[in-house]
């Protein structure tokens, strides 16, 4: 998978450049998903020091790890992991020169971002076994829990996410694309702003959606899930709403309004 996107950014690397590059970006994926694991963050200095090589006023390595391996993985964005040592945060003007270019995350969103790395539980399903970082090169250890919401959200945007990267040669047999999708990070953004407007209710039913666990007595057909408005289109802003997971199955292909009438039970006066 990072070797077949990188052709679309430097396409005049031939095989051997474009394989080496490659390896290269799966090494640093696991750096910092080793800083996810490990519930830190780490400096600029300290993250060179852990690959072995480079320069620390140099993120190149950052985009191209970004565009080249997490985004397509559907993980959180890992690089706002490493910061800058004076504010605990990425180096400003190299966040908004590369998020202009791969991502609408904005500055004011790191924090939660820098949390949401560590809260997502799904890096070593996809890399196998991570080790921790030595305790040396920690700048800062993140100890808050994830919040309920917040796990329900991870959950939600997760799916979503897994459909898209799912699609594959389906996309040939049943022509079922996810035009202009966001990324995780953006996609958790969103579903945030989504949540408040709709006051965490389902946009079909008006059903509150279920936050509690199932060993609390949570109700699993009421738990929230990404809907596409239009579904030729792919899940971005102006084209999601949330959903219960029983009326995202029940609706499938039907109009918004065609879903509602038949999902909205008769009330009598």
């Amino acid at each position: 998978m990072i070797s077949d996107q990188i052709p679309e950014v430097y396409p005049d690397y031939g095989i051997k450049r474009t394989e080496a590059l490659g390896a290269r970006v799966l090494e640093d994926l696991y750096i910092l998903a080793r800083c996810a694991v490990s519930k830190c963050r780490v400096t600029y200095t300290d993250a060179i020091n852990l690959r072995g090589y480079g320069n620390r006023q140099n993120g190149r390595w950052l985009d191209d790890v970004y565009s080249f391996a997490i985004s397509p993985l559907g993980f959180p964005d890992l690089t706002m992991l490493v910061v800058n040592a004076a504010t605990g945060q990425p180096s400003e003007d190299a966040f908004e020169a590369r998020r202009s270019k791969l991502s609408e995350i904005q500055i004011s969103e790191v924090p939660r971002e820098q949390n949401r790395c560590i809260w997502f539980d799904a890096y070593e399903a996809v890399l196998g076994p991570l080790e921790p970082i030595p305790t040396e090169y920690h700048y800062a250890r993140s100890v808050m829990p994830e919040p309920p919401l917040e796990a329900e959200i991870r959950r939600a945007v997760s799916n979503a996410i897994q459909r898209v990267n799912g699609v594959g040669k389906m996309t040939v047999k049943v022509g079922k694309e996810y035009v202009g999708s966001g990324n995780y990070s953006e996609l958790c953004l969103l579903t945030s702003q989504l949540l408040k407007e709709q006051e965490s209710r389902c946009a079909l039913t008006g059903q509150p959606f279920e936050t509690r666990s199932a060993a609390e007595g949570g109700v699993q057909d009421d738990r929230m899930s990404l809907d596409r408005i239009d579904n030729s289109l792919g899940y971005c802003d102006g084209n999601v709403q949330l959903v219960t997971q029983f009326a995202n199955r029940a609706r499938g292909q039907m109009s918004i309004q065609e879903a509602r009438r038949r999902l909205v039970q008769y009330a009598e006066p």
